[in-house]
């Protein structure tokens, strides 16, 4: 589905690969007052951010970050090598330029000389090193080291120059190293209370699920970013708290818009609604290690139980697209447009739950606001539809602080969203290869993981990653 903030103006293979019932496919919004709109940024003033996904198991250690809060601080502070551009495409961050050869298995990257980490240090080689180290090896735990399993070393050239090595070719090594984990922090740094970064602030404070607070870097490599002298960043996890806070004036910038609220924000003359397209999804993902889940047939009976065309007609008031089983987004070069879409059909449900051996089914849900705005709702309009195929399903809702740390991951069934990611391959890497620490089905097939690995050395580009898994959900 899309993802909706809201900004105010500023004071001065097989269908068990994806063993996640997607109810739909979102965009994304944003508001903010209209008074004092510019054509062009102007340098002062304080922002002031009103964010949902704040958790007191916040965190800005690169390896660990989850959650809108501590991702969006983390922003704030750090920068990586490679950026996404507006046009989707890798761009120059802290790499100035990159160049792969043979066969893609080699990367050099060339720093942007002169940076600056906010303690006065001079970004360098060893640093890239260091921060890209962190997520390397059996014993890290990193969120991300499913992107980068695959690199063999990494060698500081010079100064300014790093050599990647990978074990097997990635043509997409480039997008990986855009991934809000690989942050870059100076060599040995391991204080992550009073995080030191590249970026256009410098963190003040932080506490975790409560506000963080940023000045203005002065020494930032960039003039066409960090125009304000100062922001601050505040959890409000409740979404009517939020659009009150950003109505009354006290933040300027607001996420996680309910959707049925996102058109009278819109005619509000005190806010700007902005609404853009994205890859975000919302699911709500099934442990493929645990009973009745493990039997596919069960997965199948629920994916017809659930009727996602009343679900974004009636929750997302036309904010949202219905979704088909899979992470990929329709603007995904890899996206096949002819994958037929899975339709409500209770007889098929009840069809699959007999041949499952069951006559009736009873499961709980476990969901929470923070998971995306309408994930009780999703969970409760689900049940309602489960009826007629003779599954009863009971919702759990779960308080909002220690959901990703309590609840994810760890329950049988839960809501999830994921923002997407800038290609197919890091999608499946991040969620479906077997060793992905955020692998939330705990789904393991040993066919994927080598198709996932050979398709990256395809020359064809219609087998590459972002080309190969086109019809991967169309395998019943």
């Amino acid at each position: 589905m899309n993802d909706k903030s809201v900004f105010s103006s500023l004071d001065s293979m097989n269908r068990r690969i994806f063993i996640k019932t997607a109810a739909a496919a979102a965009f994304a919004t944003a508001a903010f007052p209209r008074t004092g709109l510019a054509e062009a940024p102007r340098k002062g003033g304080a922002l002031r951010l009103g964010l949902n996904g704040g958790s007191s198991a916040d965190t800005l250690d690169p390896t660990q970050l989850i959650g809108t809060f501590s991702i969006n601080v983390s922003r704030q502070v750090y920068n990586t090598l490679v950026e996404i551009g507006d046009d989707g495409k890798p761009a120059s961050e802290l790499a100035a330029s990159w160049e792969a050869s043979d066969g893609n298995k080699r990367w050099i990257l060339n720093l942007r000389p002169g940076v600056q980490f906010h303690n006065g240090k001079v970004f360098d080689a060893e640093d890239v090193k260091y921060s890209l180290g962190l997520h390397i090896g059996d014993k890290t735990k990193s969120k991300a080291k499913g992107l980068v399993a695959d690199i063999a070393k990494v060698r500081a050239a010079s100064p300014t120059q790093v050599e990647i090595l990978l074990k097997s070719p990635n043509p997409d090594m480039d997008y990986v190293l855009s991934d809000l984990h690989f942050a870059m922090v100076p060599a040995g740094f391991t204080d992550w209370l009073k995080p030191v970064g590249t970026g256009p602030f410098k963190l003040t404070a932080f506490q975790p699920g409560v506000h963080a607070t940023a000045t203005r870097n002065e020494s930032y490599w960039r003039s066409d970013r960090g125009h304000v002298d100062t922001v601050e960043t505040v959890v409000i996890n409740d979404a009517t708290a939020r659009v009150t806070a950003l109505q009354g004036g006290s933040v300027h910038i607001i996420n996680g818009i309910d959707y049925k609220i996102a058109p009278l924000l819109k005619k509000d003359p005190r806010a700007y609604l902005v609404v853009t397209e994205g890859k975000q999804h919302f699911s709500l993902p099934m442990d493929a290690t645990k009973e009745p889940f493990n039997n596919p047939d069960v997965v199948l009976a629920l994916k017809y139980a659930l009727d996602r065309e009343q679900m974004v007609k009636l929750l997302m008031a036309g904010y949202g697209r219905v979704g088909n089983d899979h992470p990929i987004a329709a603007s995904d070069p890899s996206f096949n447009p002819n994958i037929a879409q899975r339709a409500y059909d209770p007889d098929k449900a009840r069809f699959h739950l007999k041949k499952a051996g069951k006559s009736d089914l009873a499961l709980e849900l476990h969901a929470a606001p923070v998971a995306f705005e309408q994930a009780v709702n999703t969970a409760e309009l689900f049940a309602q539809s489960a009826k007629p195929a003779g599954i009863t399903i009971s919702v759990k809702r779960e308080p909002d602080d220690g959901y990703w740390s309590d609840v994810w991951l760890k329950k049988p069934w839960v809501a999830s969203f994921w923002a997407g990611r800038p290609s197919a391959s890091m999608m499946f890497s991040s969620v479906y290869a077997s060793g992905a620490p955020w692998n939330e089905t705990h789904w393991k097939n040993d066919n994927f993981d080598r198709k996932l690995t050979e398709s990256r050395s395809f020359a064809d580009p219609a087998k590459t990653p972002r080309g190969l898994f086109r019809a991967a959900a169309d395998d019943p």
